[in-house]
C-alpha cells in the first residue's frame, strides 16, 4: 500500500511543477479561472484516491530489472487503453456532451488544464490508461515511479501548446490524435494527423 503514496505524491508534485514552470515562462496563467485549478485539484485528491482501493489487489512485482520490457510495453498499453477510451468520449455524443467536452473549452490548450475535465473522464480515461497498464505489467515500485513521472509531465507538456504537438491538433480538429505517446493506435487506425 506504501507503493500507491509515493505515486500520487510524485505525480502531484511532478504535475504542479510543471504546470509552474509553463504558467510562469509561458505566461498561462489562469487569472480569473480558479475553476480549472480548483477542478484539477479535485480529480486529484478526491478522484484519484478512488484508484487506491485497486492497489490493494496489485500483483506481486517483478523485480525492478524488467524495466527494459516493462516501460516500454506499459507505453503501447496505455496508449491502447487512453486511445479506446478516448475515442468512445469523442464518439458517443452523450460521453462527449455531458463529460468530455468540458476539457475541450481550452483551445489551444493552456499547461494547468492538462487533467481539467470531468471527474467521471479523469476515473475512465486518465486514471485508466495509466494505472491498469502497470497492473498488467506488475511493475515494481522503481518502474511504477518511472512511469509516474513521464504521464505527469507529460500531460502538462502536451497541452501546454507551446512545441505544437499532436494533442495540440486534437484540441483544434477533434477528429484525430485520440492517443498518447507515439500515437501507435491512431497510426494503425488511420486517425493520426
Amino acid at each position: 500500500m506504501d507503493m500507491i503514496y509515493y505515486l500520487f505524491f510524485t505525480h502531484v508534485v511532478l504535475y504542479w511543477a510543471t504546470s509552474l514552470f509553463y504558467m510562469n515562462k509561458y505566461k498561462q496563467g489562469v487569472t480569473g479561472n480558479g475553476y480549472v485549478i480548483k477542478n484539477v485539484l479535485i480529480n486529484q485528491f478526491l478522484v484519484t484516491p478512488l484508484y487506491w482501493l485497486a492497489f490493494q489487489f496489485y500483483p506481486e512485482p517483478l523485480p525492478w530489472k524488467h524495466v527494459i520490457w516493462q516501460l516500454p510495453a506499459i507505453i503501447v498499453l496505455t496508449d491502447v487503453v487512453f486511445y479506446v477510451f478516448h475515442r468512445l468520449f469523442h464518439w458517443n455524443k452523450t460521453l462527449y456532451n455531458n463529460i468530455h467536452k468540458q476539457h475541450h473549452e481550452f483551445d489551444p490548450p493552456i499547461a494547468c488544464a492538462g487533467l481539467y475535465c470531468h471527474p467521471i473522464e479523469h476515473l475512465c480515461v486518465n486514471l485508466s490508461s495509466t494505472v491498469f497498464p502497470m497492473f498488467i505489467v506488475k511493475a515494481s515500485l522503481p518502474v511504477a515511479l518511472l512511469w509516474t513521472i513521464i504521464p505527469s509531465i507529460n500531460v502538462v507538456v502536451s497541452h501546454s501548446n507551446i512545441h505544437g504537438g499532436a494533442h495540440t491538433t486534437h484540441h483544434k480538429y477533434l477528429t484525430c490524435n485520440y492517443g498518447v505517446g507515439g500515437l501507435l493506435m491512431d497510426r494503425m487506425l488511420n486517425t493520426f494527423r
